[in-house]
């Protein structure tokens, strides 16, 4: 039996045991697990998202009301970490999520999934963390990076295909005839 006789969900578990990063290199061993892999790095996406509002939830509830006592208080830096971290969910956000709703692509820098994975294990664990541009450093580098390469690169091509549309062949689309030659 060879692995990629295995049903979507095997191989997505058996994906779930490597880091984001080598699903993300993963995609280019053939048609198949390059399917699997784009399910599981969107999926990353939203998990860590869901995670870094829990995390952010639970922080802010501990908190006190006033802002005066907010700064002073020991969870200040762990509220401050989780906001920079919700802004760079954001504009990742809106740098690929329009291509993924399309299925254009998936959420390509797994490195970055990593990296946000990082930083969200050492607030919850850390009693008095350092501040928050020095645990967000790596995390900064790697996302503006991710997100310049996607802009400069890869999204102009799928703006492109997207202006022009799908182009007319004897009066079946190019992406019909793809799955019927298939």
């Amino acid at each position: 039996m060879s692995l990629l006789n295995l049903p979507d969900d095997v191989l997505e578990k058996i994906l779930s045991y490597i880091s984001y990063d080598e699903v993300s290199r993963c995609r280019l061993v053939c048609r198949r697990i390059n399917y699997v892999s784009k399910r599981v790095l969107n999926r990353g996406f939203h998990k860590v998202e869901r995670y870094h509002a829990q995390c952010l939830r639970q922080v802010k509830s501990q908190l006190p009301r006033r802002e005066s006592e907010r700064r002073k208080h020991p969870l200040a830096r762990h509220c401050d970490i989780l906001t920079a971290v919700e802004t760079r969910l954001s504009l990742l956000g809106m740098t690929f999520m329009k291509f993924i709703e399309m299925n254009l692509c998936c959420f390509i820098p797994g490195k970055v999934l990593d990296e946000i994975y990082k930083v969200l294990r050492y607030v919850t664990s850390e009693q008095t963390p350092v501040r928050a541009h020095e645990v967000l450093q790596e995390l900064r580098d790697l996302s503006s990076m991710a997100m310049e390469h996607f802009d400069e690169k890869i999204s102009p091509a799928f703006r492109k295909r997207k202006e022009s549309g799908p182009k007319i062949v004897t009066g079946i689309s190019i992406f019909a005839r793809k799955f019927l030659l298939n």
